[in-house]
């Protein structure tokens, strides 16, 4: 067996040496127009995959190394040049720039049938060129097989003011990846069970020798499977799915046609049964590891499933992309620790596990993007416009709320986006969203169309939710929590004063009201507080209060709010509770404290605190509110000794 590049560049065989000794270089004879794929990534890869089975054919036995390079402005492919003019007109669109130098990679073997793809992304700004450096170089006549019709060995810091990434991957290989994938490509293959879940990661778990095997996608509990050890570490490995040797009996087809791709869910192919019997196992196994808390001495309640497993979410936030060259939309890609982080967006046509208004929805954005000309948001690159789409609706009042999510710029007229909605959508919104991070900021916000708010029924309760308003995303499963909380506090003592820290909209609060004396919430954003406020006016609720501040410096400089507290109701961010909040809420010396929390580690930690402060764990709650996930809701009802 032989390693062969399939590619004539010099550049390209020169890097390669300096990898491996001995290997061929045949030209592929591939025709790269004949590709028909628009974005930069998917292109540079296809066209290394027909070079590497183009050869591959002809040397069936031995490895080829196939790659391609292009030069890409925001999602623009920019090949090689065909003559003098197009070489200047590139170098004169490039002036000035920061652009991305793309590398698609593939290696193949034909009497194996293995195909393993991966690629490279180097950015590099350009200095404005003048007319003269343009020409001179151009006149060296070393333009024609170049990307971008440059080489950056012979421009240099003449060009270049800066370069984030490989510098050999500009140059025409990626050296380090190509060493990476060639390990993967060699690694053995195992065959394992699947015998446990990693939470939170998402990936399954088998053994090979006693050593951890992580499967980071396709793999189901209780497979056996045959798997390419493709990334070893001295304590665990990652594999590959190569073959399904023997289904689990929890298979199940999953419903929806996007499963695999999208990052949204990662359990529609197991049965449902089994995933909540994972995620309480999980649970358990979390609070004796990270809390040391047997949960066999406290009353534990099995997991309660969440009443629907599909259209259960009450809110999503989807992210614009590009699909063939085309605005789309849909949710990120799953991680996977084999290639790079580049959050790309799988285009969606539906959402199982938010609601059928997706399909009415979404071609009525994406119609109006495409046809404003305006590009979709770069994570990376920090380029682009459109940015997120957040749906909202009352799953007990089927109102919808649409917040349109971009950068500020020169904004396209909205007007008919508005008038096309108007019978699907009951609150449209317009956030201007200028941070560099990929998530949802409401810095400008305007109101485009309908009502400021939609509004949510739980039971003879009404709320109403904001564009940025705190509500737990299952709605349903959300109310059998509550109920829980409800019977807890309706067995004290009939003097009941309850504290909610970390109260958000209000809605735990307010769902109590009828069952204490008096309720203080607090919490740290105003809106949440502003909006707690009209939910009570809007339910005729008299007997809660809510203070806008950090849990903190309220328990610590406000004794009369947390004076007489009979009950702690907590429910922190996913980070859980921090030192100083949990010292100030052991303070209150409250009888009783509820803890509510989304994060099982984080849940353990701080129960942990709780029991050396003196607390007892009385029961133990765990609720599936996400279906088709990994994540929990979990609660625990902790008693003063």
């Amino acid at each position: 067996m032989g390693i062969i590049l399939a590619s004539r560049s010099p550049r390209r065989q020169e890097l390669l040496k300096g990898l491996i000794e001995d290997f061929r270089a045949i030209p592929s004879t591939i025709d790269e127009r004949c590709i028909e794929e628009k974005d930069p990534v998917k292109f540079a890869v296809s066209a290394a995959v027909l070079k590497a089975r183009d050869i591959g054919n002809k040397y069936p036995s031995d490895i080829v190394i196939g790659a391609d390079t292009v030069v890409s402005i925001d999602r623009e492919i920019i090949g090689k040049p065909k003559d003098y003019a197009d070489a200047k007109g590139m170098l004169e669109k490039l002036s000035g720039t920061k652009h991305r130098v793309i590398t698609g990679l593939a290696l193949y073997k034909k009497d194996e049938e293995r195909l393993l793809t991966g690629y490279e992304i180097t950015r590099v700004q350009f200095k404005n060129l003048a007319q003269q450096d343009i020409e001179e170089y151009l006149a060296k006549n070393e333009y024609m097989d170049k990307a971008g019709a440059y080489a950056i060995q012979a421009v240099g810091d003449r060009f270049v003011e800066s370069l984030i990434g490989s510098y050999d991957n500009v140059v025409g290989l990626p050296v380090n990846r190509v060493k990476q994938l060639l390990a993967r490509f060699s690694c053995p293959e195992v065959e394992v069970e699947v015998v446990d879940i990693a939470f939170p990661k998402e990936w399954a778990v088998g053994r090979d020798k006693g050593k951890v095997v992580f499967i980071t996608s396709g793999a189901v509990y209780g497979d056996r499977i045959r798997v390419k050890l493709s990334k070893q570490k001295k304590s665990f490995s990652y594999g590959e799915i190569v073959e399904v040797v023997t289904p689990s009996p929890y298979r199940t087809n999953p419903e929806c046609p996007h499963f695999g791709n999208c990052g949204g869910c990662v359990f529609q192919n197991l049965k449902y049964t089994k995933q909540i019997e994972l995620k309480e196992r999980y649970f358990l196994t979390t609070l004796k590891k990270i809390g040391g808390i047997n949960a066999e001495r406290s009353e534990l309640h099995h997991i309660i499933p969440s009443p629907d497993i599909f259209y259960y979410r009450n809110k999503m936030e989807f992210a614009f992309g590009t699909d063939e060259g085309k605005v789309s939309l849909g949710l990120r890609a799953r991680y996977s620790p084999f290639e790079m982080n580049r959050r790309t967006c799988v285009a969606l046509n539906e959402c199982m596990i938010f609601s059928p208004s997706v399909k009415k929805v979404f071609p009525t954005f994406l119609r109006f993007a495409q046809k404003t000309g305006l590009s979709s948001y770069d994570p990376h690159s920090d380029r682009g416009f459109f940015r997120h789409l957040v749906l909202r609706e009352g799953k007990n009042t089927g109102e919808l709320m649409a917040v349109l999510v971009t950068k500020s710029g020169e904004i396209p007229d909205m007007t008919g986006l508005a008038e096309e909605l108007s019978g699907v959508v009951q609150s449209l919104w317009w956030v201007e969203n200028n941070r560099l991070s990929d998530v949802v900021s409401f810095e400008k916000k305007h109101r485009l169309y309908g009502s400021q708010s939609i509004e949510e029924r739980m039971d003879n309760l009404r709320f109403r939710i904001y564009p940025q308003s705190f509500f737990q995303p299952n709605t349903r499963a959300a109310l059998l929590m509550y109920g829980k909380i409800k019977e807890t506090i309706e067995e004290q003592a009939e003097h009941k004063k309850i504290l909610g820290l970390y109260c958000g909209t209000g809605s735990i609060e307010i769902s109590l009201a009828d069952s204490a004396v008096e309720i203080i919430g607090i919490d740290s954003e105003e809106s949440n507080i502003i909006n707690a406020k009209e939910n009570c006016r809007l339910n005729g609720i008299t007997n809660c209060n809510f203070y806008q501040g950090y849990v903190e410096e309220i328990i610590r400089k406000n004794s009369s709010v947390v004076e007489g507290t009979d009950v702690v109701i907590v429910d922190p961010p996913r980070a859980g509770l921090s030192s100083r909040a949990l010292k100030n809420i052991l303070k209150v010396s409250a009888p009783t404290i509820i803890y509510v929390s989304c994060n099982p580690a984080a849940f353990a930690r701080d129960s942990a605190e709780l029991v050396s402060a003196g607390y007892k764990p009385k029961r133990l709650y765990c609720f599936d509110f996400f279906p088709h996930t990994t994540h929990m809701e979990v609660m625990g009802v902790f008693l003063k000794k």
